[in-house]
């Protein structure tokens, strides 16, 4: 049933791929028997005890009272990246803390857009192009020159600046890019059940099928 649905919200004609739902799934995927009806739940509490109903509002409700925090200590663990474990250990990565962000904002009717430039996630105000969070960082408001100085940063000045690289990011290729992340992590700890059923999901995204048609088929070998 994970797969059927996640194949239904990632279908090529899919405009507007529901972010909360296709992030819980991958979690489900992993975690066999996920309450995926009470985790949206949860998402729905954390923003029913959102005093404020702007972008600020939001990021303060999660960082500052919820104490949502960038997991530093185990970065690369593949639980970061499944937004049910988000919510109950409170700490993450960039992607699903943005994804966090995002789905509380919209419960609140505030629109909040990822912004998936090189190296780090962030989230910007959908009708304002100079105002973005990082929610690795407590939810640090940003504006465009100190984005860019984040980006000099992290990448050591050595890849060149791009502007594009603030533009919004789909939530379908916010969702590719979590299975990304989890793919190079299970691939780089030899974990090959996690990582077929990794490649499992990626097979049900039609971009992804087409490319990786032999990684996929030799991933899939584990369960035969």
């Amino acid at each position: 049933m994970v797969r059927v649905r996640f194949a239904e919200l990632m279908d090529a004609g899919v405009a507007d791929v529901p972010l909360d739902e296709a992030a819980l799934l991958i979690s489900a995927e992993l975690q066999p028997g996920l309450d995926l009806i009470g985790w949206l739940a949860e998402l729905d509490d954390l923003a029913g005890s959102c005093p404020t109903p702007t972008p600020e509002g939001v990021a303060r409700h999660l960082f500052d009272t919820e104490r949502f925090a960038g997991n530093r200590e185990a970065y690369y663990d593949w639980r970061n990246s499944c937004l049910d474990r988000v919510i109950a250990t409170r700490t993450g990565i960039p992607i699903s803390l943005s994804v966090l962000m995002i789905e509380v904002a919209r419960r609140v009717g505030v629109k909040l857009v990822g912004v998936g430039m090189p190296a780090h996630f962030l989230v910007r105000v959908a009708d304002d192009e100079e105002v973005f969070f990082d929610p690795f960082t407590g939810g640090r408001r940003l504006d465009r020159s100190e984005v860019r100085e984040l980006f000099v940063e992290l990448t050591r000045g050595q890849v060149p600046w791009d502007e594009g690289y603030l533009e919004p990011t789909p939530n379908r290729d916010i969702v590719i890019r979590m299975l990304n992340n989890l793919k190079g992590v299970f691939a780089g700890r030899s974990d090959p059940v996690r990582l077929g059923l990794i490649m499992g999901l990626r097979s049900e995204v039609p971009e992804l099928a087409d490319s990786e048609a032999a990684e996929i088929a030799t991933a899939a070998a584990i369960f035969n």
